[in-house]
C-alpha cells in the first residue's frame, strides 16, 4: 500500500496549504501497488470509505471531533462561558493558551485554531482521495454500491465542512485531491453553507436509515439520521452561517432563508422541524433514555437516545477520551483507578444556571458534576495530607495562584461513567463518546417552533421533565420561551461541545458590538503565509 499512502500524503500537503514535504521525493520501497490491493468491491469499500472513520476520533492531541486536547472541542467549550481551565499555581499556564480562549484574546498563531484547521483539512483531503479512488475503480462496483459509497464519503466531507463553517466561516471549498495551491480560493460563508447543505441533501437518499451508535455494520458511521441531525444544525444556525458580514448589526432572518428540503422549499425553521421529524420517524426508533445517565453509561452502544458516537473499546480502538483526565484532582482520579491533571471545571455562570447552592438546584447537577465532599464507595476521600477532598465550586476564578483553593476550586466533570476496565489513565475505555443525541433533536424542534411563533412546549417538557421523573423529584413548570430554551440547552448539553454555538445564535457570545468578529476564529497564520489567495477574517488583520 506504499503507493496509496504516497498519494494520500501528497494530497494532504497540498490541501493543508503548507510547503511540500521532502519525504514525497522518496521512492516507494514496497512492490505492492494500489492496483494490486484494490481488486474487489469489498477492498475498495474498506480503502475508500471505512478507513475514513479512523479519523473521527483521535489518539493524538488536536485530532478527532472530541476526546483529545487542543482541538475542536476545546475551541467550542473553553471559549464559551460554560467551562474554564484556570491557572492553578504552576499548572495550566501553558503560555496563556487557556486564558486566551477564556478571555477571547486568541490570535492567528493560536495553536488550538491551527490544530482544528489542519485536522479538518486532513480529513477533507482523505475524503477527496476516496472520491478519486471510487471513480478510478468504479468498474468493481454496481451502480447501487457506487451511489452509496460516494454518498457516504461526501457526507463525511460535509461533516468536516460543517465544523469549518462554524469555526472559521470563510474557508476554501476543495473537492479535488490533486488541486494546485494557486487554484484554491476562499469561499464566502454563505457559499460554504450552501455547499454543505447541498452535499448532505444529495447524499441523504443513498444512505441507510440505520442506527449508527449500535455495534454492527453501521457502527460509528454516517447514516440517514446522522445526516438529518447535521441538516437540523445547519438550518438552526442558518441566520449566523449564511451571514457574510457577521461584524455588522444586520443578520439574515431564518423565516426568510429558503432551503431545498428533498424537493420542497422550506424556511430555516421549517427545515429544522422537517429533519427532526425524519429522525423521529426513522426505523431506528430514537427516543429519550429513562435518564441522561444511560446515554453516558460504560456500555452505551445501545442507548436509544444516542445518534452518532465515536466508538470506544480499549482492545480495538485507539480513540482517547481525556476530559475526565483533564478535570479531576490527582488523588480523586487515582481513587477511581485513573490519572488526573486537576484542571477544567464549571464557571460561575454555569453554577448559576444549575442553581447550585439554592433550593432550586437542577437535579442534573449531581450527574453532571463532582462537587463538595467527594466520596468513594460511600466514604469521604482522604488526601495524602489528611484532609478530606472537598471541591469548592464557588471559589473558581481564572487565576487561582495563591488561593487556598488552588487545587480544589471548581465543580469537575462527571457526566461520563467511569469504566473500571479503562486503561492509560482511563483515556482508553468502553464508553463511546457521544456526539449527537435525541434530546438535542427535541430542543432544536422546540426552538424552531418558538422562533416561528408557535409553541415548543411539548418537546421542551419532554427533555426538562425526563430527569426529574427518573429521580422521582419535583420540577417547577417553565414556559418554553427562547430564553428558557437557551438555558435548558445549557443544562442538558453541558460538556458536550455545543455551548459556544448556542451563545452565538442567541446573541450572547460577544460582550459588545465591537467584538462581534470573535464569533469566528482567525484563519491560522501558517495557512495565510503559504497560500496568498487566503484573506484573514475581519478583526484579525
Amino acid at each position: 500500500m506504499t503507493k496509496y499512502i504516497h498519494y494520500i500524503l501528497l494530497a494532504l500537503c497540498t490541501l493543508l496549504f503548507v510547503p511540500s514535504c521532502n519525504f514525497l521525493d522518496e521512492e516507494p520501497r514496497s512492490g505492492q501497488t494500489e492496483q494490486s490491493v484494490i481488486t474487489s468491491a469489498s477492498a475498495l469499500h474498506h480503502s475508500a470509505v471505512l478507513t475514513l472513520y479512523d479519523h473521527i476520533g483521535g489518539s493524538e492531541d488536536g485530532k478527532g471531533l472530541q476526546g483529545t486536547y487542543c482541538g475542536i472541542y476545546d475551541l467550542q467549550t473553553f471559549s464559551s462561558d460554560e467551562a474554564i481551565i484556570p491557572v492553578r499555581g504552576g499548572d495550566w499556564l501553558d503560555g496563556g493558551l487557556w486564558m486566551d480562549l477564556y478571555y477571547h484574546t486568541w490570535q492567528p498563531d493560536n495553536e488550538v485554531c491551527l490544530n482544528a484547521w489542519v485536522y479538518l483539512y486532513q480529513l477533507v483531503g482523505l475524503c477527496n482521495r476516496s472520491m478519486a479512488l471510487l471513480d478510478t475503480y468504479k468498474h468493481l462496483l454496481t451502480d447501487e454500491q457506487y451511489a452509496a459509497y460516494t454518498a457516504e464519503v461526501r457526507a463525511v466531507r460535509a461533516l468536516c465542512y460543517t465544523y469549518l463553517l462554524d469555526l472559521f466561516a470563510r474557508v476554501p471549498i476543495v473537492t479535488d485531491y490533486d488541486i494546485s495551491v494557486s487554484d484554491i480560493r476562499q469561499a464566502e460563508r454563505s457559499e460554504v453553507f450552501r455547499f454543505v447543505w447541498t452535499e448532505l441533501q444529495q447524499a441523504y437518499p443513498y444512505l441507510p436509515d440505520e442506527r449508527s451508535n449500535s455495534r454492527g455494520e453501521y457502527y460509528g458511521r454516517v447514516t440517514q439520521p446522522v445526516v438529518a441531525f447535521l441538516l437540523m444544525k445547519l438550518a438552526l444556525n442558518a441566520e449566523v452561517w449564511t451571514d457574510d458580514d457577521w461584524t455588522d448589526e444586520a443578520a439574515p432572518d431564518g423565516a426568510e432563508i429558503m432551503l431545498n428540503c428533498e424537493g420542497a422549499e422550506r424556511n430555516a425553521w421549517q427545515a429544522v422541524r422537517h429533519y427532526g421529524e425524519c429522525i423521529i420517524s426513522s426505523v431506528a426508533n430514537y427516543d429519550l433514555c429513562e435518564s441522561q445517565i444511560n446515554c453516558f453509561a460504560v456500555y452505551n452502544e445501545d442507548a436509544v437516545e444516542n445518534i452518532f458516537t465515536i466508538p470506544m473499546d480499549p482492545a480495538v480502538y485507539r480513540n482517547r477520551f481525556k476530559n475526565h483526565f483533564r478535570s479531576l484532582h490527582y488523588q480523586h482520579a487515582a481513587a477511581l483507578g485513573y490519572g488526573g491533571e486537576n484542571g477544567s471545571c464549571a464557571t460561575q455562570q454555569t453554577l448559576d444556571v444549575f442553581g447550585y447552592g439554592t433550593a432550586a438546584r437542577d437535579c442534573r447537577f449531581a450527574t453532571t458534576f463532582f462537587a463538595d465532599v467527594i466520596r468513594i464507595d460511600g466514604k469521604p476521600l482522604i488526601l495524602s495530607n489528611g484532609d478530606t477532598l472537598v471541591y469548592q465550586p464557588r471559589e473558581v476564578k481564572p487565576v487561582l495562584t495563591g488561593s487556598p483553593f488552588v487545587a480544589t476550586a471548581g465543580a469537575r466533570m462527571k457526566k461520563y461513567a467511569f469504566d473500571p476496565a479503562g486503561i492509560f489513565d482511563g483515556q482508553l475505555r468502553n464508553t463511546d463518546i457521544v456526539l449527537f443525541r435525541f434530546a438535542d433533536v427535541l430542543l432544536m424542534i422546540a426552538e424552531a417552533k418558538v422562533r416561528m411563533g408557535e409553541s415548543g412546549q411539548d418537546e421542551f417538557d419532554r427533555v426538562r421533565v425526563r430527569e426529574a421523573l427518573a429521580l422521582m423529584v419535583g420540577v417547577q413548570p417553565r414556559e418554553a420561551t427562547l430564553e428558557n430554551i437557551y438555558y435548558e440547552r445549557w443544562l442538558e448539553l453541558m460538556w458536550e461541545g455545543w455551548h459556544r454555538q448556542d451563545m452565538i445564535r442567541f446573541g450572547r457570545y460577544a460582550a459588545t458590538a465591537a467584538q462581534r468578529y470573535e464569533q469566528v476564529f482567525p484563519i491560522p497564520q501558517v495557512a495565510l503565509q503559504t497560500n496568498t489567495n487566503l484573506r484573514q477574517n475581519k478583526g484579525y488583520e
